[in-house]
Order: C-alpha cells, then structure tokens, then sequence
C-alpha cells in the first residue's frame, strides 16, 4: 500500500515509559534537506497507512506513520493507567524522542487529530504544528459516536462485538461497518486494498479488545466523557499553527457556528470546509493535497506537494 504511493518504509516498535504501550511507527528516510518531519496518526481501529495516498504527495519530506498501541500490526494494549490526554501526549512525545526529532508537524484524522491537539497544547514545544482531518475524535463538544461505538463500548453487546470483530467476515460487510463512520458513497468507492487495511487487523490476537478498551476510555452509556473534551481554557493556549479540514458532510459531526467558535478560540488555527466526509482525503485527495501543501509551505521549512499520483 505505502509502496504503491512512494512511500519506503522501515518499521520499528517504540515504548511508552511507565506504560505497556507500544507503537508501531514507519518511517521513511530524512530527506536530503532539512524539513520538520511530519508524523501521521489515523483515527481509532484504523491504521497509519490509509494515509499514506495522502503522505505520497510530499516526497520531499520525512513522514513518520504511527499504528497506535494495539492499531493494526501494533502489539495489544488495553489503555489502561495514565489519563487518557496524558497517555496520548506521552505516545506522540516518545515517538519523537525514540527518532531524536525536536519537533514535528502532526496530520491526524479522528481520534489522530484529538491526539494532535492534545499534544498541542500540552507539548507545544514538540509541536511546529498541525492538520486536523475531520472531526477531531471526542475532543470538542456535539461530537455524536456511530452507533456501532456506542454498542461497542457497552458491557453485554460490546463484548459480543469484540467477539464478532475476531471472526472472518466477507469484505461488503466491512464495507458498510466502514459506511457507517465515514459515508455510503465514499466506503463504496473505497478500493479494497484500503478496506482490507481496516478489517483484518481487529481479527489479530488482541486487536479487537485493545479497540473496544480504548472506545470505553472516550465514551460511557453512549455519550462523550466530559474529560476527554477541550475546553475554552484549553482551546485558547493552543498557539501552535493549527487547519482544520472538515469535510460537510462528516457523520460524527458537521461543521457549524460552534466549530467556527471551537476554532476561533485558538489564536492561531483556521477551518476549511472540504465537499467529503469524516475522512475527506478518500473524497477529495486534491483539494486536501493543496490545502496540506499551503499549510506547510507557510512553516520555517517549506515542503512542496506533488499533487498527482505517484507515478
């Protein structure tokens, strides 16, 4: 898949301090002049390389891919320990420090971006800063979890869940697991290889449950756990350079007057709203090509995009 994009990867595994958590993080090499690495973290049970349509557009840079704990080919965790903020800043904080990179753009899709702005505001320092693709996770208010999370993270039907998710399943039937978070038409023109990328791994030993632990961290009894969701005194220390590239029709939720406030209240971000869905890169990966492309080329180290497919 990364491959295929341009992408040459090396893999290494990267351990959480005082935690059981490890990461799955590829890499490919520095670039020949000196750029910010960009570290890409997908959305919860997806893994790093559904971004890597996306990442192949810059080949001038240094791209950093994190499979979370648990997420893909990355070893089982049940999210257990820190808070779980605390937890996210350590993971992105110990994958810079184990590559010996000061600081990093951060692109993240869902449960990525909340990580991104997360460590935005409780790492700055690491931070030159970051693109946020749909709705960031459960970090701002009125985000409403899918149905199959809210089943997933309750006590009898999420354990039956967590059994199902282990067992073969015929790809339409991902297909519309997928449909439900990121929308019909873009999970049915989604190209199997990606939709293979999402299912298999929850079949792994482990998988399936470090998902479901990590869902019963960001939801209770259906709705978003108040901890897990920046405030305005959050919102308003994040300084770092923040795009927001909100698809219209993203199904957790759509941009509106409150997101514009949600941005608003950080000095120094900025909102797009993209024609897609909660994954608009599947939807548009021109649009978001160019939009990522500007955002970097206004950081200290420029990185110019290749907006076609790699050839």
């Amino acid at each position: 898949m990364a491959t295929a994009h341009g992408l040459v990867l090396t893999e290494r595994l990267v351990t959480v301090r005082t935690t059981e958590a490890r990461a799955r993080v590829l890499t490919t090499p520095p670039p020949g002049t000196p750029a910010i690495p960009i570290v890409w973290i997908n959305g919860i049970g997806t893994p790093a390389t559904g971004l890597a349509t996306l990442a192949g557009r810059f080949p001038g840079a240094q791209h950093v891919l994190v499979d979370l704990p648990g997420h893909s080919l990355a070893p089982p965790f049940l999210w257990t320990g820190s808070p779980l903020r605390a937890l996210a800043v350590q993971i992105v904080t110990a994958v810079l420090d184990d590559l010996g990179i000061a600081r990093a753009h951060i692109v993240g899709s869902s449960l990525g971006g909340q990580f991104a702005l997360w460590a935005a505001a409780d790492a700055p320092g690491r931070i030159a800063g970051a693109v946020v693709l749909g709705a960031p996770g459960t970090a701002v208010g009125g985000i409403t979890p899918t149905a199959s999370m809210r089943a997933t993270a309750s006590g009898g039907r999420g354990r039956l869940a967590e059994v199902l998710m282990r067992c073969p399943s015929p790809r339409p039937v991902a297909r519309a697991a997928l449909a439900e978070a990121i929308g019909d038409a873009t999970a049915r023109a989604l190209a199997a290889d990606i939709v293979d990328l999402h299912r298999l791994p929850l079949r792994l030993p482990g998988r399936a449950a470090s998902y479901r632990a990590l869902l019963r961290r960001l939801i209770h009894h259906g709705v978003v756990l108040p901890e897990n969701v920046l405030g305005h005194a959050d919102l308003t220390v994040i300084d770092r350079p923040i795009l927001f590239a909100w698809g219209r029709r993203d199904t957790f939720l759509a941009p509106s007057r409150r997101i514009r406030d949600v941005v608003g209240a950080m000095p120094r971000a900025r909102l797009v709203v993209v024609e897609g869905g909660h994954n608009p890169w599947f939807d548009d990966l021109d649009h978001c090509t160019d939009l990522l492309g500007s955002f970097l080329a206004e950081s200290d180290t420029p990185i110019t995009a290749r907006n076609q497919p790699h050839a």
